[in-house]
């Protein structure tokens, strides 16, 4: 099955086809390269947007971000919602283990807004630029960020400059899938999350990872999205060789699609 495949059939049990579809015009007002302003216009309908993304492809790599910070989260820790959006995420880590110190920050005003009612600190930001000193934090979790901003390498670099040296960190992505015929049949998705939400699809070149025996990277829905984890001791660079060393399929065994 295709991945335009997939998507019409999740969208059909989503029941999203006159509803969260439509809402796109509302974005045609914030060109494309004003992330923030982006993301302040999506902040109402965000979270159904959200919802669908995680239907079409997203859901595969989140879950293993989520079960990584299972195995993580502990009482007390220090813990970097970068690019937080609305908090789901956030909320999700709370249920996880409700005695984390959380710390939240967003490039958009209007999508911390969102974020408001989720106890810890709410700061307006960009990854890029992190305010915060080294080794602050014992988990960085980004969850869809790194494909919006114009360096990601920077990003993870930055999320990594913040970690406490024994810290994890996670993060999700939207990744361009090997072959042909994949980013064929990926293409009407592609454009949509590019010149909707501001979202780049990385190559393996703009893919920010490290291999080693503290990391891992898997691929989901047809190379669609990626989760990757990482230690402190990692140093981030490109992946010049397509496919080359890289998981093929999820952690579970299963084919690589979404669930």
């Amino acid at each position: 099955m295709t991945v335009v495949e997939d998507a019409a059939l999740a969208i059909t049990a989503a029941g999203t086809d006159d509803g969260l579809l439509a809402d796109a015009e509302l974005f045609r007002g914030a060109p494309d390269d004003d992330v923030e302003a982006v993301y302040d216009l999506a902040a109402d309908r965000y979270d159904h947007f959200r919802e669908l993304w995680l239907h079409l492809a997203g859901a595969g790599a989140e879950k293993a971000m989520l079960a990584d910070l299972r195995d993580v989260l502990r009482p007390g820790a220090k813990v970097l919602d970068a690019g937080c959006g609305t908090g789901v995420l956030a909320r999700t880590m709370l249920e996880l283990e409700p005695d984390i110190e959380l710390t939240m920050i967003d490039l958009s005003a209007a999508m911390l807004a969102k974020a408001g009612d989720v106890p810890g600190e709410h700061l307006q930001g960009s990854v890029l630029e992190l305010p915060f000193p080294d080794g602050a934090f014992d988990v960085v979790v980004s969850s869809w960020v790194i494909e919006t901003v114009p360096d990601p390498m920077g990003a993870v670099t930055e999320y990594l400059r913040v970690l406490d040296p024994d810290g994890h960190v996670f993060y999700t992505f939207c990744s361009l899938p090997h072959g042909w015929f994949s980013q064929t049949g990926s293409a009407w998705l592609r454009n949509t999350v590019g010149r909707d939400f501001a979202g780049t699809f990385l190559d393996d070149e703009s893919t920010p990872w490290h291999d080693c025996g503290r990391s891992h990277l898997h691929r989901f829905s047809h190379g669609l999205t990626t989760e990757v984890a990482l230690q402190k001791c990692c140093s981030v660079g490109a992946r010049v060789l397509p496919g080359a060393g890289w998981p093929s399929q999820p952690p579970d065994g299963r084919p690589g699609s979404a669930a």
